[in-house]
């Protein structure tokens, strides 16, 4: 029984198909990377945003046509598909799935597929989710084997009028500091590890559930203490600027185990709009924030995502988000439309903007951030750095991918280092900065 596994969206969906990997490794099943010679097709969907769906249901329809043509016995749909739309629409629309699966059926993965073997059709979706994979959960990795994503925490509390998330994946649970920290250590006991990077729909707003408060800082405090030799480095991704504290500062700033990079959606700062997008940050907060994080952070990279079109903002709000971004120059920027997502808060608000303007504001920023990212980056010319290599490049000859800690996997851009060795794969390398772009650096390996 050959299974094909297919993980779409972001990385907390990818644990979650490690998870079902595992699960499926430890019952003896045949894992595959060949969509066209698999028996079970199974789609770990995601669908938080129109072209995520979209994305999702073609994935869907390929594997459709293969079983069509006899080529795959059965499909299984898991994930946030799944979660976001009832089970009877589903089925009425994508005949060809045989099984529906939720969040909270992850565990169960052997028994569903062995029941979808016999020809039974499954649709089983709790809308209330509580699965959260501890330590005891089996993973196979699906990233290369020198850096592992660790989801600490599930679900979301923040109700973000726009997100749909906490009505997709349930209320924010975290994993406790023990369950985390020895998931950490047997993953860098497992593979030969050079970064472990956090991930949770709002990572810094961990522990709160259980500890009564935002506890990042003690999960960070106890993850310093991994036995774990090298040249290693902590990543954090999903911090939430409404949840920032002294500690946690202080903790990034101290220790050299944990990135000098932070991922810090603002979404905007226009204070109105803050306010209808349920952010629970003020503009002169955000500013006190980012002014703390850069004074106490050496050579801090900050990541950010702005969202334009938001319904109800004017061209005065816009215009202020481009003054914002022009005035702190951010290294890494993210920026999207407003997608009015049916469920969602912000769906029926008044002031819709038009998708027109929304095209408009968001060539708009980004042509101000290329400039500011290309300006970052040729600062680094000539410049020589830690580069973690994560692979060959698929497109050039003897070219070798990799990141500094200023560079989180898929989300930016590399730097490419021309006649490289394989053997450097997976391993910290020096390299001199010879050429700037805006997303992408080059650069000589240094010492050949």
């Amino acid at each position: 029984m050959r299974i094909f596994i297919q993980s779409l969206g972001c990385p907390k969906n990818l644990v979650d198909s490690e998870v079902i990997c595992g699960f499926l490794w430890e019952g003896n099943y045949s894992l595959t990377n060949d969509l066209e010679n698999c028996d079970i097709a199974l789609i770990n969907t995601c669908s938080f945003i129109q072209p995520a769906v979209e994305e999702s249901l073609n994935a869907i329809l390929q594997a459709g046509l293969l079983k069509q043509e006899g080529k795959i016995k059965s499909i299984i749909v898991a994930g946030c598909l799944s979660q976001r739309y009832k089970l009877e629409e589903l089925a009425q629309s994508l005949p060809e799935v045989d099984a529906f699966i939720g969040i909270d059926e992850i565990a169960s993965i052997r028994k569903i597929i062995q029941k979808v073997k016999t020809g039974e059709n499954i649709f089983q979706v709790n809308y209330q989710p509580t699965f959260l994979a501890n330590e005891k959960a089996p993973r196979f990795l699906m990233t290369p084997r020198h850096y592992a994503y660790l989801k600490i925490a599930e679900g979301c509390n923040n109700n973000c009028t726009y997100c749909l998330i906490p009505s997709i994946k349930g209320p924010y649970r975290s994993r406790s500091i023990s369950s985390v920290f020895k998931e950490a250590q047997y993953l860098v006991d497992t593979y030969p590890l050079k970064e472990i990077i956090l991930i949770a729909e709002d990572t810094t707003n961990y522990g709160i559930d259980l500890y009564g408060k935002p506890s990042l800082a003690k999960l960070l405090q106890t993850l310093a203490r991994l036995n774990w030799p090298g040249e290693n480095k902590i990543r954090i991704l999903y911090t939430h600027p409404a949840h920032y504290d002294d500690e946690l500062i202080d903790c990034l700033a101290e220790n050299p185990m944990f990135c000098p990079y932070l991922d810090l959606p603002l979404q905007h700062i226009s204070d109105s709009l803050l306010v209808k997008m349920n952010r629970k940050i003020n503009q002169n907060d955000i500013r006190l924030l980012i002014k703390k994080l850069r004074t106490k952070i050496p050579n801090l990279t900050l990541r950010t995502t702005f969202m334009v079109g938001f319904p109800g903002e004017t061209e005065d709000d816009f215009q202020e988000l481009g003054d914002f971004v022009q005035e702190y120059q951010f290294e890494r920027v993210g920026v999207f439309p407003f997608y009015n997502e049916p469920g969602c808060l912000a769906y029926k608000f008044p002031e819709q903007v038009s998708e027109k303007i929304k095209k408009k504001r968001w060539k708009k920023l980004m042509e101000i951030q290329q400039k500011i990212a290309l300006a970052h980056q040729k600062k680094k010319i000539g410049k020589q750095m830690k580069v973690l290599i994560d692979e060959a490049s698929e497109k050039e000859e003897n070219i070798l991918l990799g990141r500094s800690y200023a560079e989180a996997p898929e989300i930016d851009g590399n730097i490419a280092v021309p006649k490289g060795s394989n053997k450097d794969i997976g391993t910290w390398i020096d390299v001199k900065i010879t050429e700037a772009y805006p997303y992408q650096l080059k650069g000589e390996k240094i010492g050949e």
